[in-house]
């Protein structure tokens, strides 16, 4: 009997330090990016030895997941927190670009635009993480839109993820003109609607 106790206390503390590396690797990659990350660079932004990486994960892939999947969470959470009520969608591309541009959101940002990227070049295991990534924040931009026809509710959430991710990339390249024209462009259309 005091045996499991002192096994689950220590499966307890095993897995508390698995989140504080998990949580220091994705403060290092969120602050770095991912270029040219080795598990000893992990290792020291987690103040561990490659081996205590291995023994809480058994490969780099699984670690990068493992943090990358805590950053998503973080990420869909800032957004959780400023939300307040459903909002039609030129409210929500609004409210979303203003939000990107917090502080707070831009180590997200260049996080997703350096994955897609990565993605693009097919290296592992970026295209599935960049695909969980958009897939979380597809399912967030679902729940805070506000549509009038509820079968309209999965197009309107896929447009506004793509103009979403458009205005980002061109932000990203310095073409803010061209995001306040869309923006100007969504305002009118949306103004001539009954």
């Amino acid at each position: 009997m005091q045996y499991s106790i002192l096994k689950e206390r220590k499966m307890k503390k095993g897995e508390i330090k698995r989140q504080e590396v998990i949580e220091k690797i994705a403060a290092h990659i969120l602050s770095n990016g991912l270029k040219e990350i080795s598990l000893r660079q992990l290792a020291n932004a987690a103040n561990a030895s490659d081996r205590m990486l291995i023994h809480y994960s058994k490969d780099k892939e699984t670690i990068l997941k493992l943090v990358l999947t805590r950053i998503t969470e973080n990420f869909i959470t800032l957004l959780e927190q400023t939300k307040t009520k459903p909002m039609p969608y030129p409210e929500l591309i609004q409210f979303l670009m203003e939000a990107m541009h917090q502080e707070t959101m831009k180590p997200y940002i260049r996080l997703s635009m350096e994955l897609i990227a990565m993605a693009f070049l097919q290296e592992e295991p970026f295209l599935g993480i960049i695909q969980e990534i958009s897939d979380a924040f597809y399912s967030w931009i679902h729940s805070a839109i506000k549509v009038e026809i509820e079968s309209e509710r999965d197009s309107k959430s896929a447009h506004v993820l793509i103009t979403i991710e458009g205005m980002l990339l061109l932000d990203g390249i310095k073409r803010a003109n061209r995001i306040e024209k869309a923006m100007s462009s969504i305002e009118q259309i949306s103004s001539r609607r009954p």
